[in-house]
């Protein structure tokens, strides 16, 4: 549980100050053809997707910390999805902010064409699994270097009188 959490915890410290300043200036054509784009892209589906695997890892954590309170936690995780849930619209409004900075109106006109295209369409609809495949491959894959990695460190670790969490 503690990844998905350390990358929860870590968007957040991200993405907070980033939504805290001021927007700068972009052209309302190109915000509203952006949001068109997020749309047909499929990234709220995407975003929902993500939440989902946060809460079940949320849920793993809470089940695992409090045996035979199934009740108390789908509570609590059916609060946290729907918190989500409303935070979803300014999230697209912010993303759909970022991408009409650097696309004009007709650009973005340009890419969303292409997710009414069959293979775009095919996009949207493979793009859900492939993000599932993807994180499941960066997960074993982040895994496998962090543990090269403390490996290769650890007489560094030592040298520094340094202890890891299996030490």
């Amino acid at each position: 549980m503690r990844l998905p959490t350390l990358l929860f915890a870590l968007a957040l410290a991200v993405a907070t100050p980033a939504l805290a300043q001021a927007p700068k200036p972009v052209d309302s054509a190109a915000l509203a053809q952006a949001k068109v784009f997020l749309e047909k892209s499929g990234s709220a589906a995407i975003g929902q997707q993500m939440a989902t695997a946060i809460l079940n890892a949320q849920r793993a954590g809470l089940e695992q910390a409090n045996p035979g309170k199934t009740a108390e936690i789908n509570e609590v995780i059916g609060l946290m999805q729907a918190e989500f849930t409303k935070q979803l619209p300014p999230l697209i409004d912010a993303m759909a902010a970022v991408y009409a900075q650097h696309f004009t109106k007709d650009e973005l006109t340009e890419v969303t064409a292409f997710y009414d295209s069959p293979v775009g369409r095919k996009m949207v609809k493979e793009m859900p699994q492939i993000v599932s495949e993807s994180m499941t491959v960066a997960q074993t894959f982040g895994q496998k270097i962090a543990m090269e990695v403390m490996i290769k460190l650890q007489p560094e670790l030592e040298k520094r009188k340094l202890k890891t969490n299996k030490s």
